[in-house]
């Protein structure tokens, strides 16, 4: 049975405005957490919180306010586990997704855009079926309410400076097309100790990776007849060792 649609019109209009959102805006490593922005690229919304829209605008890649100057790099071994704090939580449906692109040549992680089909996908987070009664929870995720996201970097790619990208896109009132919310930032990362046997694939580009016809972003998640087992994850597939 479908939502009524005075409900989703209501969740439409009173959703965004009625909860929070947030940004991925400290670094966390080995027990620490850094302070703000210390290698992450300051987003665009790190006052608003407010969330991105336009899947085909540049700030898609790192989401990040290009008037800053970038911040460091942190060195970290492939294999670790880093994160990022959440400034706020998670509170609404949708996938989390992880990215890495490697600095082409003569470019650091610090110096380069991420512009081109330089992206491979190293995680993403699929929903299964809640315990509260649908349409209200129909969709369950792992990080939901979650304050703190981790990533494990894959021990097989080659050492060098890459940036690590975290996205969640919120879905709650995908039913209306383009309503889909984009949080996401970029860490800048020298990786060492990469065994370099893997080799990264396909590669995706930001704008161009997500269509807003597609499945995973244009769907009703408050309709009991979708089921989360079917849910198609937006980007290409995950690369593994």
């Amino acid at each position: 049975m479908l939502a009524p649609l005075g409900l989703m019109v209501a969740l439409a209009t009173v959703v965004p405005t009625a909860m929070g959102h947030y940004t991925f805006q400290n670094l966390l490593y080995k027990g620490v957490k850094f302070p703000d922005y210390t290698f992450i690229r300051r987003t665009f919304n790190h006052i608003s919180h407010f969330p991105l829209f336009d899947l085909n605008s540049t700030t898609m890649r790192c989401f990040e306010d290009e008037n800053i100057p970038n911040p460091g790099t942190l060195t970290v071994k492939a294999g670790d586990t880093v994160g990022f704090n959440v400034d706020g939580r998670i509170i609404h449906e949708g996938p989390l997704v992880w990215y890495m692109a490697r600095a082409p040549t003569g470019k650091t992680a610090a110096t380069m855009d991420g512009s081109g089909p330089i992206w491979f996908k190293i995680n993403q987070t699929t929903p299964y079926i809640g315990t509260t009664p649908a349409p209200i929870e129909r969709f369950t995720w792992p990080h939901y309410n979650a304050t703190e996201v981790h990533i494990q970097i894959p021990k097989c790619i080659p050492s060098g400076e890459y940036l690590l990208r975290v996205e969640h896109i919120a879905i709650h009132i995908a039913f209306l097309e383009g309503q889909h919310e984009f949080f996401g930032a970029c860490a800048q990362l020298k990786i060492t100790n990469g065994l370099g046997t893997g080799a990264p694939w396909p590669f995706a580009q930001f704008p161009g990776a997500y269509r807003t016809d597609e499945p995973g972003l244009f769907l009703n998640v408050h309709d009991n007849w979708v089921q989360p087992d079917r849910y198609q994850v937006p980007g290409p597939p995950v690369w593994t060792c």
